[in-house]
């Protein structure tokens, strides 16, 4: 096998990370923080596996929004929340606000 596991799983991740992030977002809109915020730190667990140095970014990014969904710091979770999806390779395929 010339690719690691990890390489291999990646796209995997990535859908998995693609379709919760798409959960979260509708739980936000329906002003429930704490419910999506702890779908977007499980997110942030999956795309930090990606081999790609955005998706690292994001990830890190995606963790910073759920905490401050969850703190009640709701403009800078969006704020947070907005980068991450503005340099996911795939954010075509996420909407929200």
């Amino acid at each position: 096998m010339s690719q690691s596991l990890e390489t291999l799983v990646a796209p995997f991740y990535c859908n998995a990370a693609m379709s919760l992030c798409q959960m979260a977002l509708n739980l936000y809109m329906q002003k429930r923080y704490a419910e999506g915020a702890k779908i977007c730190k499980f997110v942030s667990t999956l795309c930090v596996h990606k081999p790609h140095p955005s998706c690292k970014l994001e990830s890190k990014y995606c963790y910073l929004a759920a905490t401050f969904y969850e703190k009640g710091a709701i403009s800078k979770g969006e704020e947070f929340c907005r980068k991450a999806r503005s340099i996911c390779p795939r954010n075509f395929r996420v909407f929200g606000d």
